[in-house]
């Protein structure tokens, strides 16, 4: 189940944002011939650098769950709450499609990048990119995820 080959992983566009593909290039130099263990990433000390940033794992009913949140930052969606089912904390219309998202992270092994552009946050429109990545832990996977807030695309 933990058998990867980072070589085959997701290649990320040069337009992707300059701290989505520093965080990745953290996953790839981390898998070496496998997955990464959960353990090669803190998110307490990799929040200063990556202030989004969440271990998301799998419990007992194959719920995933907020296993370790960067603290104290401005989510652009509800709140994580660590040992909270994931579903909480993402917007209804979205639930579907980003739940989809992760199971397949994680059966699959490899990283999937997303972006919106319609996500409203305080009243305005922002461009939202995550990176979730799978990781070795135990018997089984666990995944890390990285959402980067952008500013809203110039009108034309």
């Amino acid at each position: 189940m933990n058998n990867h080959n980072p070589d085959t992983a997701l290649h990320l566009s040069s337009k992707v944002h300059p701290r989505i593909r520093a965080f990745h290039a953290l996953w790839l130099a981390k898998a070496g011939q496998g997955l990464p263990l959960s353990s090669d990433f803190d998110v307490t000390a990799l929040s200063g650098e990556y202030p989004l940033l969440a271990r998301i794992g799998v419990d007992g009913d194959e719920s995933l769950v907020w296993r370790e949140v960067a603290a104290g930052q401005r989510w652009p969606f509800g709140p994580p709450v660590t040992g909270r089912p994931v579903q909480e904390a993402v917007p209804p219309l979205s639930i579907r499609r980003v739940m989809s998202s992760f199971r397949q992270t994680l059966s699959a092994g490899i990283p999937d990048y997303f972006e919106t552009t319609s996500w409203m946050h305080g009243g305005r429109t922002v461009s939202l990119a995550r990176l979730v990545a799978p990781l070795a832990a135990g018997a089984g996977r666990e995944l890390i995820a990285f959402w980067e807030v952008m500013e809203p695309p110039a009108v034309l």
